[in-house]
């Protein structure tokens, strides 16, 4: 009897490990197309995936998420971590799943993908993202992994004032390695749209100053701004600066982005 377990244990131990997909890949509502994912981006998620193959066949895996943009507003989608046999296409698609919308772009030159896009519009707009086309093709197994995290990137800013004597002017400056696209979006106290201005291509390192009573709906009004763009999340620094010319005083507001 004392042989027969040996025996066992050491069938066992040398069996081959058991592959399994991670847990969006087995759920019920899998991730393995965009009429099924239940799997949603929102600010500040960070996932590990693998493209493993799917059994029975030995499928090629794909990875399909949804992110529904709020009104004038900005997001970004980051993959990273990338084991060195993968190298995933990582694309944006729109809400029929068929429509591609989006090429997603290396991070200096890297491994590493990146997708950026706006919503300027007044309604919330859905699309999906998918990750798939691995290398290692329908041969990739659990160990073939990546990283995948979200960040909404719109801009807050508390105030602007063209009201009495004073006059707001904005400072944009673009901190990162590459051009930014930008659209400014000016809110009454109470939440009303009074005007939309955009700053179509700030080149990297650059500083874009902006003397907001030049739009005529501005001049001798205040409220807020908010900022969507493609920039990285943290890349693109906007200040407002209201000047009182009769005394020389100075107001000076950052805006900020949601905390990580």
């Amino acid at each position: 009897m004392k042989n027969c377990w040996s025996c066992l244990i050491a069938v066992v131990l040398f069996m081959p490990g058991r592959v399994e997909a991670d847990v969006w890949d087995l759920a019920t509502a899998n991730d393995n197309s965009f009429s099924t994912t239940h799997n949603q981006l929102v600010h500040a998620t960070r996932q590990v995936h693998d493209l493993g193959a799917q059994a029975p066949n030995q499928t090629a895996d794909v990875d399909w998420y949804m992110v529904s943009l709020a009104p004038y507003s900005s997001f970004e989608v980051i993959v990273d971590g990338l084991t060195g046999d993968i190298n995933p296409f990582v694309q944006r698609y729109a809400s029929d799943g068929s429509t591609l919308l989006q090429n997603s772009s290396s991070i200096t030159n890297g491994f590493s993908r990146r997708l950026a896009w706006t919503n300027t519009t007044g309604s919330s707009v859905t699309s999906y993202v998918r990750v798939g086309q691995a290398s290692c093709g329908s041969t990739c197994t659990t160990s073939d992994q990546y990283t995948i995290s979200s960040h909404e990137t719109t801009i807050a800013l508390a105030r602007f004032n063209n009201g009495g004597s004073q006059i707001t002017v904005l400072l944009s400056q673009n901190a990162s390695e590459v051009t930014i696209s930008a659209t400014f979006f000016y809110w009454s106290t109470t939440g009303v749209l009074l005007q939309t201005g955009t700053l179509p291509s700030l080149a990297a390192k650059n500083l874009n100053v902006f003397n907001t009573a030049t739009f005529l709906t501005l001049q001798g009004v205040g409220g807020h701004i908010t900022i969507a763009h493609d920039g990285t999340y943290g890349s693109l620094n906007v200040k407002s600066v209201a000047l009182e010319p009769s005394t020389g005083f100075s107001f000076d507001t950052q805006g900020v982005y949601k905390g990580r």
